[in-house]
């Protein structure tokens, strides 16, 4: 080693610090900047002549590039990996070995992708997949799959069938697709054959959630738009692209994702909607080293702006790629034009016209539907005129005999207040004694059609506002009136403000009902025009449900974000408890989106708010969940020592409460602090103490663990004890967990007692929902246990955002450590 290498390697990190940075990056997102990281990960590991680390560092670089729009990239550092398999098999383990032949079918894909690379070449990686995986012994059926991706590409329809049959036909084994990505693709078979029905019908345990993977079902809720439309199934259809869109939006590896919504909206009247897209998508003008990605980009945005130039909108101004100004008729010839270049590029390489054809096929497909109503802002129907909103004199004014006090509108519509509301629409009557009177049924239509636009929306919003929520406050007639309000509002003479409004409790009504993708795309559609002029207590809401909304669509990050921003609201507002509750929300989401560090740093924030509120039962929670998030971002030392400052509090708030029900609380909170610290001692073992099973020094330090987590659980048993009544729901759970710790200790005796005394006492409790007899059942299982069986090692699940959850068989899981729900 020269003078410079002796250099480097004073300076080199050690090996684990790494390779733990190499597993840390392999759960970040794709795109561009986990793919920079990777290469210098890779450029580190190369440099200090590892070759194990090597091979990991180069298998996350081919998987950053391949599914970071960056596949141009990926047939070097393969290359380079197939090398090193062939000279030093040796440094590759059983796990590494298996990826290396796994990402076989991401170059193959990402070969037929770049219209540079040869089809020669591109069929060579095909053969050489085939060949590799007969010399390792697996099934073919990957390598069929891969063949009839090419086929399809190459529009040869006999190859296609051929590599189909022998797809299907070929056994599954460890290298073929996941069954989420299998059922997308034999879809596309069914859509190549002209059956929708039957695509739809394969794509059924992708779209219904029994399987799915990173990439589906993204794509398949994508595909499955204009088969459903096609088949009169527009419910379906509208759900899958909110569902959808949001579910790639933020992706740098989805955009054929999405640019087969824009495609949807173009031939479903939805143009406004596809120009948004356009707009939140801008980057995706920029060339990848996708190309035939950027294609499906292209051929969706030439498609959008045709439809707007047909419709008479040639002039209006689109969102188009960065750094211009941009017409509808300028951006349909530049996209066009674009496409068709990048199609003729392919077809010079595979010497078809297949690409060509099916590139001017979909810039010029006809509209399935001439609209389907998305709900999602009710302004997108422009450029067609809007809908007409439902005429005022068919709403049910029946129902309400007197809009006066009809709902509080003062601060919700921005009126004076609801008795004015008839006065000003001329709603009222003459009364005997010249006082107003109410109008008959009768005579309200009449006067409703001298409402200004503005004022018809106000007596909308006033309608379903005053709607019980027992009847129909979430059901169609109150959706009817707020969608009307909303048209009202954004007539001529209308009103932006009401027009919000009217959006924003359509997007609440849709939260509240479980509408979860309805409300999504309302409330964020609704954010931007919520401005100073709408009152705080609306714009946390908005906030506060849009956050609900995505955690009900799997979007925990997002749903974060919202919180936040609603909690900072809260604390503008003065109103300390709802921002306490708020930040707590968003630390939980935080949890359940893998952030452990940051909802760690949340709880913290939440613990100052509860402690200068004086909250001390609500502190006392947040500091355990804390404690799990920080297990997860830390470790258990870090952890222990958070449960521990959770248990300070907790003793020293208990003995200075003086009255209840607080002193009831902190009580009941000490004996769960005490659970929850049995189970975190747990976390020092790798599993149950099993002498065979163990090292004798790991072996001596799971007894450790297990036998402070008993010691824990048991003083929980006496703190919930001397609670009496509000503790025995807790009670009775922490008193299985300490007798199957005795069990798995080795106390077997000890063990069978206390299960024999809990199920008698459980027995004689009420039981209306069966819970205590399964865990009497569960008793008496123990209780019969002889000493020569093991307890199996208990799983590690959390019960907290963001913690383990408790011990299988080991007691029911604590109580969340919410301290308040919104």
């Amino acid at each position: 080693m020269g003078p410079q290498g002796a250099i480097r390697n004073l300076h080199a990190r050690p090996r684990h610090e790494i390779l733990a940075d190499i597993r840390r990056l392999d759960a970040e997102p794709y795109g561009r900047a986990r793919g920079a990281r990777a290469e210098a990960l890779t450029d580190e590991a190369a440099a200090g002549g590892d070759r194990p680390l090597l091979v990991a560092a180069l298998t996350l670089l081919v998987h950053s590039y391949s599914f970071g729009a960056e596949c141009a990239r990926t047939f070097a550092p393969f290359t380079r990996l197939l090398r090193l398999y062939d000279e030093h098999p040796a440094d590759f383990g059983e796990d590494d070995v298996r990826r290396l032949h796994w990402m076989f079918k991401w170059v193959v894909t990402d070969a037929r992708q770049q219209p540079d690379v040869p089809l020669a070449e591109a069929e060579e990686w095909l053969t050489r997949m085939r060949r590799r995986y007969r010399a390792a012994g697996y099934s073919e059926r990957a390598v069929h799959v891969s063949e009839f991706r090419l086929a399809r590409h190459l529009g040869d329809t006999a190859r296609a069938a051929r590599a189909y049959s022998a797809w299907t036909a070929a056994a599954r084994d460890d290298m073929a697709d996941c069954l989420a990505c299998e059922y997308a693709t034999q879809g596309l078979r069914q859509l190549d054959l002209g059956d929708d029905r039957a695509a739809l019908e394969g794509w059924e345990p992708v779209l219904g959630g029994t399987h799915s993977c990173h990439r589906e079902p993204h794509e398949t809720l994508a595909r499955s738009l204009l088969p459903l439309v096609r088949t009169d199934r527009t419910d379906e259809a509208r759900a899958h692209h909110l569902r959808g869109y949001r579910m790639a939006r933020s992706d740098e590896a989805f955009g054929p994702v999405i640019g087969l919504h824009v495609e949807f909206c173009a031939l479903t009247g939805n143009e406004p909607r596809g120009l948004r897209i356009l707009g939140e998508q801008s980057r995706r003008w920029a060339e990848t080293g996708d190309p035939l990605d950027h294609l499906e980009w292209l051929v969706s945005a030439a498609l959008l702006m045709r439809r707007l130039v047909e419709t008479g909108h040639g002039e209006r101004p689109v969102p188009g790629p960065p750094g211009g100004s941009w017409t509808a008729a300028a951006l349909l010839d530049h996209a066009r034009d674009t496409a068709l270049d990048l199609a003729g590029r392919f077809d010079r390489r595979n010497g078809t016209t297949a690409v060509s054809d099916r590139t001017r096929a979909r810039m010029a497909a006809r509209p399935l539907v001439d609209e389907l109503p998305l709900g999602v802002r009710l302004d997108e129907t422009e450029p067609t005129p809007l809908a007409p909103p439902t005429p005022l004199r068919a709403l049910p004014f029946e129902g309400v005999a007197d809009l006066e006090g009809v709902a509080d509108l003062e601060g919700a519509a921005g009126l004076e207040g609801a008795a004015d509301l008839e006065g000003a629409a001329g709603l009222r009557g003459a009364a005997p004694h010249g006082g107003a009177a109410p109008l008959d049924g009768a005579s309200r239509p009449a006067a409703a059609e001298r409402l200004s636009p503005s004022e018809q929306a106000r007596v909308c919003l006033a309608l379903a506002q005053s709607l019980p929520h027992s009847e129909d406050g979430t059901g169609p007639q109150a959706e009817r009136l707020l969608i009307d309000a909303a048209r009202f509002a954004e007539q001529p003479g209308g009103s932006a403000h009401l027009g919000a409004l009217a959006r924003l409790r359509l997007g609440g009504l849709h939260c509240e009902a479980g509408r979860h993708e309805d409300a999504v795309a309302v409330l964020e559609s609704v954010l931007p025009d919520l401005g100073d002029g709408h009152e705080a207590d609306d714009r946390t809401r908005a906030h506060s449900w849009l956050a609900r909304s995505y955690l009900r669509t799997d979007e925990p990050r997002l749903a974060a974000e919202q919180f936040t921003l609603a909690a900072d609201i809260a604390r503008d507002s003065s109103d300390g408890p709802y921002e306490a509750s708020l930040t707590q929300q968003a630390a939980q989401a935080l949890s359940l989106a893998g952030r452990p560090a940051e909802a760690a740093r949340a709880y913290a924030r939440t613990e100052d708010l509860w402690r200068a509120l004086g909250e001390h039962g609500a502190l006392v929670r947040t500091l355990r969940a804390r404690a799990w998030a920080t297990l997860a971002a830390q470790g258990p030392t870090a952890a222990d020592d958070v449960m521990a400052e959770a248990l300070d509090t907790n003793r020293r708030r208990a003995e200075e409460a003086e009255q209840d029900p607080e002193r009831t609380e902190l009580r009941v909170e000490l004996g769960r602090t005490y659970t929850q610290l049995g189970r975190l001692a747990m976390e020092h073992a790798d599993g149950p103490p099993l002498a065979d099973r163990s090292t004798p020094e790991q072996y001596a330090a799971n007894v450790r663990a297990f036998e402070t987590a008993l010691g824990h659980t048991e003083r929980a048993v006496e703190a919930l004890r001397a609670c009496g009544g509000p503790g025995l729901a807790d009670l009775h759970p922490v008193e299985l967990l300490a007798a199957r710790l005795a069990f798995v200790l080795g106390r077997r005796t000890e063990a069978a007692d206390r299960a024999r005394r809990l199920s008698a006492a459980v027995r004689e409790r009420p039981d209306p929902d069966g819970t205590l007899a399964a865990l009497a059942e569960e008793c008496d299982l123990l209780a019969a246990a002889t000493p020569e069986p093991r307890d199996p090692a208990p799983p590690r699940t959390p019960d907290t955002p963001g913690a383990p959850a408790p011990l299988g068989g080991f007691g029911a899981p604590a109580p969340d450590d919410h301290p308040q729900e919104d």
